[in-house]
């Protein structure tokens, strides 16, 4: 809990909300996992809260526990995927990149071409 004054809160929002920014709370989330090079956190039980101004969202991410995941662990949890040299053409044909980007994209989509044509074209857009 912020050590703050309700009444004083609610005023504060008052005046965010009269310059355009919305902060609310986005219920639900069960985990936040943060992927850095060597390793993931995972964010359990977090408290996260969302806001926004004008085209942009920021969000603020409060967690109960923090856990560090080694990557090599997530690797050889995840089972193996097989992905055709046919997919990996269509895909850098289709979204005119290299054959190795269209290959990351794929085994990061876990195959699924549609995915992994979304995440290049956010990529490049």
């Amino acid at each position: 809990m912020l050590p703050i004054n309700p009444r004083e809160l609610q005023r504060q929002l008052r005046q965010l909300k009269r310059m355009g920014i919305s902060i609310n709370q986005l219920e639900g989330v069960k985990k936040v996992i943060l992927e850095l090079e060597d390793k993931d956190l995972v964010l359990e039980e977090p408290q996260v809260m969302v806001m926004e101004f004008g085209q942009q969202k920021v969000y603020q991410i409060v967690a109960g526990k923090v856990r560090e995941v080694a990557r090599e662990s997530i690797r050889e949890a995840e089972p193996a995927i097989s992905i055709s040299e046919d997919d990996v053409r269509f895909v850098a044909e289709y979204a005119g990149v290299s054959e190795e980007e269209a290959r990351q994209a794929l085994i990061r989509a876990k195959g699924d071409i549609a995915a992994a044509l979304m995440m290049l074209q956010q990529k490049s857009g």
